[in-house]
């Protein structure tokens, strides 16, 4: 996925069926997933990280209070 990111392929890392897909939050999620795939994994977001991100970047204005309960083991 990487890859095809850095390539600016994202035709080809998105579903093709997806096609009333909001373009800002694609974008948003795709950002997220690839730090997820980093290649060096010190330099991956925690769960937690993920879950604020993506409330921030898609979900908002309805955060939930998850992350405020719940720790990653780390």
């Amino acid at each position: 996925m990487n890859t095809l990111v850095r390539e600016n392929r994202l035709e080809d890392v998105v579903d093709k069926r997806c096609t009333n897909a909001d373009v800002e939050t694609v974008e948003a999620i795709i950002a997220i997933a690839g730090r997820c795939t980093d290649a060096n994994p010190d330099d991956r977001p925690s769960m937690q990280q993920v879950l604020q991100f993506l409330e921030q970047e898609v979900m908002s204005p309805y955060p939930s209070d998850f992350y405020d309960s719940h720790s990653d083991y780390c």
